[in-house]
């Protein structure tokens, strides 16, 4: 038997979901991961950050469901730090509930690219916009002169991402536990990109393996609401400041594959 089939013969993920009331749309992902042939989901963690009901686990599901209810709510890297002390597996999934499962099963695919190179300590798929065939394009580090570029006409994205969205990730244990993971410093945004940075300053690979695909139902709160568009401005701030204090590494320093 291959290295790679003798892996996926038994459970190597625990995911992480964070709930901020969206029970119904919660309740639809565990359905939704229950009915995946081979998703080799072992555990999920489901963090309820507002105060709800615990969820029922789906008859299916081959996963065993921890549920983990916040006395005060708390920022998205602080839920998924909490929820990985509950990871007892390989590799750590983080994922939005507004996830949907509408190309097939896209884990067996990410789970190869992991065990195929062993410099790649994250991957993610391609995330399709809900209602088109539009993937979402790979981005660069988010600086002032990034931000600018963007805008200006004739723009094109990178061929590959420097950092990867955390709607949908999948994560080496080890590699998460040695980064201490999300930086709890962000409440909300731009704890994605520090993460992405700090792996290619540790040396590590990140990867979207675009024939695995999901559609993510995005909402850009922070374009239409005041006090998200503030928690945005201070996580861009945080992260400028830890760019200029850190460093970020050169491209030519990163490992693209």
């Amino acid at each position: 038997m291959l290295e790679h089939d003798k892996m996926l013969s038994f459970p190597h993920i625990t995911v992480s979901v964070v709930s901020h009331g969206h029970r119904d749309m919660v309740a639809s992902l565990l359905r939704q991961l229950a009915d995946l042939p081979d998703a080799h989901v072992g555990r999920v963690v489901v963090t309820h950050n507002l105060p709800d009901e615990i969820l029922d686990k789906p008859d299916q599901a081959g996963y065993e469901l921890v549920q983990l209810k916040n006395v005060k709510p708390l920022g998205f890297s602080e839920n998924h730090n909490r929820a990985f002390a509950h990871c007892e597996t390989p590799y750590f999934g983080v994922l939005n509930p507004d996830i949907k499962f509408e190309y097939g099963n896209p884990l067996p695919v990410l789970l190869k690219a992991l065990t195929d190179d062993s410099r790649i300590g994250a991957v993610a798929p391609a995330l399709v916009q809900p209602g088109t065939l539009h993937i979402e394009p790979n981005r660069r580090v988010v600086t002032p002169l990034e931000l600018i570029r963007r805008r200006l006409p004739g723009y094109k994205p990178p061929a590959e991402p420097e950092w990867l969205v955390g709607a949908f990730l999948l994560i080496r244990s080890d590699v998460y536990q040695t980064l201490g993971g999300l930086d709890e410093g962000f409440r909300l945004y731009c704890e994605d990109v520090d993460f992405g940075v700090r792996m290619w300053s540790s040396g590590w690979v990140i990867r979207r393996v675009d024939t695995a695909k999901v559609v993510h139902l995005t909402q850009r709160r922070s374009h239409s609401a005041l006090n998200f568009g503030f928690l945005h401005l201070m996580s861009l701030l945080r992260l400028w400041v830890k760019l200029m204090l850190l460093g970020c590494p050169r491209k030519r320093e990163r490992r693209i594959i």
